[in-house]
């Protein structure tokens, strides 16, 4: 299993038969892809962070490729060609080989939990807990309650390769997503993301005493491109 950093939320993950290409919206350089192998582009939700319009004139590039989008990312029933697949949240989707679960994002969309060829792989998307300051208790309150929630449900699971947000913006906070994440499922591999290129935050992490004994398995990202072969 080869893993790509493309860019912000964006990681393609190439097996034997497929490469499944999260949240990408025209950032960053996709890596090269065999013809032989199936496409899948899985977008999460709307923001421009996360999808663009764009990418779908890949298709002409990539024949064979699918798109799984959040339904929050609209068509026009007479528009939304047969290769362009809407899903929501809480649902379980089989495209070929691939079997996609969804859960509800703290933000908008979904997270995706994708198997195929034996892999299984997380993609939060913009499931994480968002906790800012200046924002009521309450609120706040209710945030941490609605992403352990969807967590849970991915208690005692092993996930081959998993993508966690690790946004800088929610300082101390930054890192609460992840930890409560590999508090409650294991992970072969995992990544951060939505780092808004701070990559140092990915190594500060790694000193934060409440996250002792949970990176054995992490992987920090350095620059767009970044690669690495998982077993």
């Amino acid at each position: 299993m080869k893993i790509t950093f493309i860019f912000h939320s964006s990681f393609a993950v190439e097996l034997e038969k497929s490469i499944l290409i999260f949240d990408y919206y025209g950032e960053g350089r996709l890596p090269d892809i065999p013809e032989c192998k199936k496409v899948y582009f899985l977008n999460s939700h709307s923001h421009q962070d996360h999808f663009k319009r764009e990418i779908l004139k890949l298709k002409d590039k990539y024949p064979n490729a699918e798109y799984l989008l959040s339904r929050d990312i609209r068509f026009r029933p007479s528009e939304r060609p047969d290769w362009v697949h809407s899903v929501k949240a809480g649902e379980q989707y089989h495209f070929g080989n691939l079997h996609v679960r969804t859960l509800r994002s703290t933000d908008m969309g979904v997270a995706f939990v994708a198997e195929t060829e034996g892999k299984r792989i997380y993609h939060a998307g913009d499931l994480n807990w968002w906790h800012w300051d200046g924002e009521e208790k309450a609120w706040n309150n209710n945030m941490a309650a609605n992403y352990k929630k969807e967590i849970d449900k991915l208690e005692g699971e092993y996930m081959d390769a998993a993508f966690v947000p690790l946004d800088p913006r929610l300082g101390d906070a930054c890192f609460w997503g992840m930890k409560y994440f590999l508090e409650k499922a294991e992970a072969g591999a995992v990544f951060p993301m939505h780092c808004w290129e701070e990559y140092q935050i990915c190594k500060s992490v790694e000193k934060q005493p409440a996250m002792s004994g949970l990176l054995k398995h992490y992987h920090g990202i350095e620059y767009p491109g970044q690669e690495w072969k998982i077993c």
